[in-house]
Order: structure tokens, then sequence, then C-alpha cells
């Protein structure tokens, strides 16, 4: 895209989206809902924002990207373009409420500048079934230039009502080489590419952040530290100690990982992606001393865990709980 620095630029599966989108945005046949839906980290937001932008640009036309320079843009790269709003949960891994539902409803049917207004709903999926039930109306009865863009991973969870009245994009994941080949823009060591991708668990945008962010990086090195004491069979404190210095939400869906690692090695003779970032001995021993039943069993219970990511538990009760597991027979 002209005008934008090629490592900001949209990767390549989001192009083909991005351009059809946006030219019938500019032809004005856009609907009110639109759906944006995909796997965790497959860039959902990226398209969303690439896409506003541009339709708010005060200088791009047909299938061009935004300019970044115009007032339209500086506006919307700060965050206070007055004909966009974003419709969040108040904090990670909350619902969204009626109240600011409410609140989208209110500011959609604002008299704007421009012939665009639009709300972006991230996640949509977190929407509870009030505040999903608020918006169907705006679906139905739409004021005019109102658009609202609901990006969710788990669309499922969406009402069917609220689904049925948006048009869907479904965001498929890149094949890895595809998402290795983008991710090498970010990096010239292989290695180190092949690594983010996989402690990203296949989502290219994480991997990109564990490239290049060393914070990203320093929670993978930490996960990947508790993961390995989980492998070695310490004892229940010191796992329990080590599992502390991770977060549950970064953890565990690589704990998940880990296990299916383990299984696929019992299986086939050799480690996925994930189960390479690990000594092999390791991974091959804890899979011979857990067995195939064991391993199912633990993998069932990491679904629990993950279930309960979100909710406040006391941290030291949770590790110690995922510990015992792994120590048990």
């Amino acid at each position: 895209m002209e005008g934008t620095d090629t490592r900001e630029a949209l990767p390549p599966w989001l192009q083909a989206p991005w351009s059809g989108l946006v030219r019938r945005g500019r032809d004005g046949r856009l609907p009110t809902g639109l759906l944006i839906h995909g796997a965790t980290g497959v860039g959902k937001a990226l398209l969303t924002t690439a896409l506003v932008q541009a339709l708010l640009c005060q200088r791009a036309s047909g299938e061009e990207a935004a300019c970044g320079e115009c007032n339209a843009c500086r506006s919307f790269s700060t965050g206070v373009h007055p004909e966009v709003m974003a419709l969040e949960p108040e904090e990670a891994g909350k619902e969204i409420l009626i109240a600011a539902a409410r609140e989208a409803i209110d500011f959609l049917s604002l008299s704007g500048l421009g012939d665009l207004r639009s709300v972006i709903i991230r996640p949509a999926d977190a929407l509870n079934a009030n505040a999903a039930n608020a918006l169907l109306k705006t679906l139905e009865e739409p004021p005019t230039g109102a658009m609202l863009i609901l990006e969710a991973a788990q669309p499922a969870r969406l009402p069917a009502t609220i689904r049925s009245r948006c048009q869907t994009i479904e965001i498929a994941n890149p094949a890895p080489a595809d998402a290795t080949a983008w991710l090498r823009g970010f990096s010239d060591n292989p290695a180190a590419v092949d690594e983010a991708y996989a402690a990203s668990l296949g989502r290219p945008l994480a991997a990109r952040e564990i490239l290049t962010d060393p914070e990203r990086m320093g929670r993978w090195e930490q996960d990947r530290e508790a993961l390995t004491a989980l492998l070695r069979g310490a004892s229940v404190h010191a796992m329990a100690a080590i599992l502390q210095r991770s977060l549950p939400e970064s953890l565990i869906p690589r704990i998940q990982a880990l296990l299916v690692s383990a299984q696929r090695l019992a299986v086939n003779g050799e480690p996925d992606a994930f189960g390479r970032q690990f000594p092999r001995d390791l991974l091959e021993g804890f899979a011979r001393r857990a067995g195939a039943r064991r391993l199912a069993e633990l993998s069932a219970r990491a679904l629990v865990w993950q279930r309960q990511a979100s909710r406040q538990l006391n941290p030291q009760l949770r590790m110690e709980d995922i510990a015992l597991n792994f120590q048990a027979k």
C-alpha cells in the first residue's frame, strides 16, 4: 500500500478482504452490521482498523489505503475521531454490559459531519444477552450512515438474531508457510521466527509481538521455564512456585499445547513445532511416565483451567492445583 511502511502494511491474508470491503464501502454498499470473525491472533482488529481509517480518509479513493496525513487520519490514529467509537469490555475477559451498548446506540443516533458513523465492537462475543438485544433494533432500523463492525473469535456465542442481521466475513488462518514468510519481515533469524510462531500457538499477530516486544518474549521465556518444570516432575511446591511467575491467560493455553505435543510424540514418534521448543528427552520421558490415559485426563482438566482463567481465583491455589494434577499418577 502506497505511503505505508511495509512492516505496518496488512499481512497478505488480509489484503483481499480489505480491498473488497474498502471498494464496497466507497461505493456505499457496506451493510449496517458487519461480523468479522476468525481465530484469535489472525488480524481481525488490524483489518477493521485499516478499513475504517481508509473509509474516513479525506484523500484516499478507489482501493487506496488511508493516507495517514489528513486531519481525519490523524484524529483516527490518536483515538479522537468524532465518527468512531469502540465498544469494549471495561476489563479484559469481562462482559460488555447493556449500559455500554446504550451509549453506542446513542452515539450512532447523533447527527455526524460525514457519511459514516461506526461502532467497533471487540470482542463482540463478550456482549452479554441484554447488551446484544439492545443493539438488535439498531441493526434492524439503523440511523443513516450507521455501521456496526463486530469482531469475534467465537461468533456462535452471539445470539442468532444478531448473526442473521450481519454480513459475515471469515478470516481464515494463513498456512504456516505464509505466516512465517510474513514474520521474516520482522526478524532476520529464521530460528527465532519459528520459535515465535510455535510459542504463539499458530497466531501470526501474537508471534509478531513475541518477535518485536521484549516484554512478550520475556513472558514466553517464563512460560517455557514453567512448562519445563512440569515436564521434569519437580515437587508440587517447586512447580507451583515457578508457575506463579506466569500469567494464567498465557500459560494455560501453552499447557494445553504441551499436552497435545506429548500425545503426538507418543503416537508419531516425532515432536510437533511446539514440542520442539523443549528438550526432547524431557518431553519423551513425560509422555512415557504419564501414558495415553493420563495425558487425555490432563488435557480434559486443562480445558477446565482455561474456562477458569478469567475468574478471580487465588493465584497460588490455581497453580498448586495444576502442579498437583501433573504430579498425580
